[in-house]
């Protein structure tokens, strides 16, 4: 995949694909790709296949056992996105490159074993949620699990509504052991930090609907089931004034419905005509 004399107007280093990938190699620093399919190949299983944006034409194979991702991680859900690998070895007669994201990983555990200490709070971007799990990036691609029972932060919430791939959520480092490379974290529990009292008037953000069950995030980790008619619509991501019918730290239950200020006013006008006739009557 080569030039024997150079386009017209160009030279052969601006047209040179490899360079780059053969100094990566050479150095063993980390290139950026796209994953662009998900394929098996014999001997090797699910494999990504990959995309370097300054060296089109040119293939990077990233076999399961070096995508470096925990347990349970998918790997389909990384097709479409980017990914840190390193150069092992390039096939130029087939275009063809052999990737390890895992190395690449390993090199960006190492930098966060030395700056985290337990205890900490950090930030991580929730990466993929599966029915069972929440996979968090700590950065630089060290993808750590969370199990349901520690991800399900608001009692009754699915998974894949209490969080939001893409959002950046809070984490305590829990433990670490720098003769295992381990990491342990949980998600910062917002039911602790906040508390809301009946008839509170809060913003609320529709997070999901299913069904009749809506669902809205009061704060971050923090949601609520809105009590709703069968004829009501609510659309995803719109933002709402709710009122707050019930909250249970103990439970994690918050339920909520839509403040309505012309049917509150309606309410505490026919409540004083009442309190105006038990008057008269007596």
């Amino acid at each position: 995949m080569t030039f024997k004399l150079a386009p017209e107007g160009f030279n052969l280093r601006e047209l040179d694909v490899w360079g780059a990938l053969y100094e990566a190699r050479e150095l063993g620093s980390v290139v950026e790709a796209k994953v662009s399919r998900l394929r098996h190949i014999e001997g090797q299983g699910e494999t990504w296949e990959l995309e370097f944006p300054d060296s089109p034409g040119v293939t990077g194979l990233v076999p399961a056992a070096e995508s470096g991702l925990p347990p349970r991680c998918p790997m389909t859900a990384f097709v479409g996105k980017l990914v840190g690998v390193k150069i092992k070895s390039i096939d130029k007669k087939n275009s063809m490159v052999a990737c390890s994201r895992r190395e690449a990983v390993e090199m960006s555990l190492g930098r966060l074993m030395g700056q985290l200490e337990e205890g900490e709070i950090i930030n991580s971007l929730i990466r993929i949620v599966t029915e069972y799990n929440t996979f968090l990036d700590l950065g630089g691609g060290v993808i750590i699990n969370i199990p349901r029972e520690k991800a399900r932060l608001s009692a009754g919430v699915p998974l894949d509504v209490q969080h939001q791939v893409g959002v950046v959520m809070k984490v305590k480092v829990t433990k670490l052991n720098k003769d295992l490379r381990e990491i342990q974290i949980e998600p910062v529990d917002p039911w602790e930090v906040w508390e809301f009292k009946r008839g509170e008037i809060i913003l609320g953000k529709v997070a999901a609907v299913r069904g009749l069950m809506v669902y809205a995030t009061v704060k971050p980790g923090l949601i609520g089931l809105i009590s709703c008619k069968p004829n009501e619509y609510f659309a995803e991501g719109k933002q709402l004034e709710l009122q707050v019918i019930s909250f249970d730290r103990a439970q994690r239950k918050l339920h909520l419905t839509v403040w309505n200020p012309r049917r509150a006013a309606e309410r505490k006008r026919e409540k004083s005509r009442n309190k105006r006739r038990q008057l008269v009557a007596r």
